[in-house]
């Protein structure tokens, strides 16, 4: 489990002019009030904040990549990690802080905003495969609410579900016994749908790995062997692809378009 980071989201304006109209301005976040003992760690975050006003991005980079090798994390760090990567030039890195910044918070704006201007300066295209609407609703319910949300509507279904059983039991008229019996299945099959959807969304069940190709160009090969692997395609920095499996050093990756092949694991940044 990732240990969390509890930011303040106030905005620290940085004013490059936009390279073009419907460009999201890339500026840092928050001045990292951490919810933490050590104020070293939150003095790592101000500091990088600054530098990254000031336009010391690699300066900003290595404070907030200080704080996360603390065990640190949260989405908004990895948001402003992956615009000072994005300043810098190292468009991998900067695609990798904006999905795993997604990955914590689905519904930050920002880092959504910023990926999607980001991939479209991307030199692979792909085009991916159509994906059946089931898995796709799953998703889009899975990541519906933040984690607190769920959690809070999910210790009230239970307080409700509790409430009404006791209720029916201890009730006397027919007419209320049916209303606390039907309330108390109504809740209880949202306490079980709230649960199993924080399970879900906590421990990543069932989430596939994902990974960031880092390094500027890649030979994907057929075989995880370099000396008798054959070349089957490129790939580029900022390239997301799907671990299907690994073999010592290899991982096996295939791309939202189908293509699968073999790639070194030290080419890759999971999610």
């Amino acid at each position: 489990m990732r240990a969390a980071v509890v930011l303040a989201a106030a905005g620290l304006l940085l004013a490059p002019p936009l390279p073009a109209p419907g460009h999201r301005l890339l500026a840092a976040q928050g001045h990292g009030l951490l919810a933490l003992d050590d104020s070293a760690q939150e003095e790592l975050v101000a500091d990088g904040n600054r530098l990254y006003q000031e336009g010391a991005f690699a300066g900003a980079a290595a404070r907030y990549e200080a704080v996360l090798e603390a065990g640190l994390e949260s989405a908004v760090l990895h948001y402003n990690l992956g615009n000072a990567h994005y300043r810098i030039g190292d468009v991998g890195l900067s695609v990798l802080g904006y999905e795993r910044a997604l990955r914590l918070d689905p519904r930050h704006d920002d880092a959504r905003a910023n990926l999607a201007l980001v991939n479209r300066q991307l030199r692979d295209r792909i085009e991916p495969l159509p994906r059946f609407w089931i898995l796709v609703a799953l998703e889009w319910w899975r990541d519906l609410l933040p984690s607190p949300v769920l959690a809070l509507l999910l210790a009230l279904c239970y307080l409700v579900t509790g409430t009404a059983v006791v209720l029916r039991l201890l009730g006397r008229g027919a007419r209320g016994r049916g209303l606390f019996a039907r309330t108390a299945w109504s809740a209880g099959v949202a306490t079980l749908l709230l649960g199993t959807t924080l399970l879900v969304r906590e421990t990543e069940l069932g989430s596939p790995t994902e990974a960031i190709v880092v390094a500027k160009e890649v030979r994907v090969l057929n075989a995880p062997s370099e000396e008798s692997g054959l070349t089957l395609f490129a790939l580029h920095e900022g390239t997301k692809v799907r671990i299907d499996d690994r073999a010592g050093d290899w991982a096996e990756i295939v791309l939202a378009d189908g293509k699968v092949g073999w790639l070194k694991l030290d080419l890759l940044a999971v999610i």
